[in-house]
């Protein structure tokens, strides 16, 4: 590795293993199933969506609707 590496391009490096990562997480799993454990990784909506060639309303739509399940899920038991 140079050592003159812009910090611009370490950064720019670790965001692509982070989303190679992050896809990996989910690869099997839908928009609704991997959205929220993306966003408790702490990915934002527009990272999320990127990862499911989706838009970010979508995936804050699917967050909303997650977290609407877990609170009615909560609330039974």
């Amino acid at each position: 590795m140079k050592r003159n590496q812009s910090a611009a391009e370490i950064s720019r490096k670790l965001d692509v293993l982070i989303m190679l990562t992050a896809y990996q997480t989910v690869e099997k799993k839908n928009l609704t199933e991997g959205a929220p454990l993306l966003r408790r990784l702490g990915l934002t909506a527009s990272e999320i969506a990127g990862i499911y060639d989706s838009t970010a309303n979508t995936v804050n739509v699917r967050l909303a609707e997650a977290r609407k399940k877990k609170k009615t899920k909560v609330k039974r038991i």
